[in-house]
């Protein structure tokens, strides 16, 4: 999500989830986080 400039919607299909919420839920779940705040911070790690 970070190197193509994604979204998580776009990055949880072609991983094959069939729901971006589903895909959100299990990232966070093992992660500890959503998704979306850690591509967030990684695209400012990276500017």
């Amino acid at each position: 999500m970070v190197t193509k400039a994604a979204n998580v919607e776009t990055a949880a299909f072609e991983v094959g989830y069939e729901s971006p919420s589903q895909f959100s839920r299990e990232y966070a779940r093992m992660f500890g986080t959503p998704p979306r705040r850690d591509v967030a911070a990684l695209r400012l790690a990276a500017a």
